[in-house]
């Protein structure tokens, strides 16, 4: 086994270094934002530190559980195989991983009680580097459950976490505002730029369901569900194209559901609306 103890510690740097790093960008692009154009979606951007202040308390017993516990008890105790912790586990991981990323965020948006809790991500009708942390505050679990493949296939907990914390790192990135960061020239079919993952927050209609992958680009290429950017992003979603309040963004959508499953007119119908894509409606 690779030096464990030397890859708890990398991870503690990161963890340490990268809050802060991302908590600077928030901070810098704020201030640019109200520089150059006197407002920076204040309202908005309230919604999404506040709805990430939460999530993460209402998250953080149950995530630290599935990430710090079960992954090492599947790993100690029902992996098929183990694996050397080296380069070659963190290729094969990074595969793993960035398939699982982009496998999840798909369903998301197409399986529609998924879609009441993720959409809450695309209810900003403004991008900036906080949108990265609107998320739903009942998103407790949801398909993370999936990233157990990992440890199962012999893949040793430490590598996931430090892709994981990566990851959170440039999805902060990702979501900066156009104005300051956009298109990466020779990278945006190696790597998921700004300009890549802004399509994805599009209402446009060219680009809604493109670009699910969250870090690399080469999956959606792969599934035929990559775009790129040839007229400027329109925000929000076709339900949400006005700033709504915090509490508006988490709970609107379960609204719709309800109100669905409550005029459904039989059982089969209303666990459709359920797990069908959003907009199902039953035929005539």
């Amino acid at each position: 086994m690779g030096d464990i103890n030397g890859y708890n510690k990398l991870l503690s740097n990161l963890t340490y270094y990268l809050r802060y790093f991302g908590a600077s960008i928030i901070i810098a692009e704020t201030i640019y934002l109200l520089y150059s154009n006197k407002k920076a979606f204040l309202k908005e951007t309230f919604a999404n530190l506040f709805s990430g202040v939460i999530a993460v308390v209402t998250q953080m017993f149950v995530k630290a559980y599935i990430i710090f516990d079960l992954h090492l008890r599947v790993y100690n105790n029902g992996s098929l195989f183990k694996m050397e912790v080296g380069l070659h586990t963190f290729v094969l991981g990074f595969f793993m991983f960035t398939f699982i990323q982009y496998a999840t965020h798909y369903f998301n948006h197409k399986v529609r009680i998924f879609w009441c809790l993720h959409e809450v991500h695309h209810s900003a009708i403004h991008m900036n580097a906080t949108t990265g942390i609107r998320t739903s505050v009942f998103d407790v679990i949801s398909l993370d459950i999936f990233y157990l493949l990992m440890p199962l296939f012999g893949i040793h907990p430490i590598v996931y976490l430090l892709l994981y914390t990566v990851s959170k790192f440039w999805g902060t990135v990702i979501h900066v505002n156009e104005k300051i960061i956009n298109k990466i020239p020779l990278l945006e079919n190696v790597i998921t730029t700004p300009s890549n993952h802004h399509i994805h927050h599009a209402r446009n209609p060219q680009y809604i369901d493109k670009n699910f992958g969250e870090v690399v680009p080469w999956f959606d290429m792969l599934f035929k569900t990559y775009a790129k950017e040839k007229e400027p992003p329109v925000y929000g979603t076709l339900s949400v194209q006005t700033e709504i309040t915090f509490w508006e963004s988490q709970v609107h959508e379960f609204r719709k559901l309800k109100n669905d499953i409550g005029n459904a007119g039989n059982l089969k119908d209303k666990i459709y609306y359920c797990f069908n894509p959003p907009g199902w409606q039953p035929s005539k």
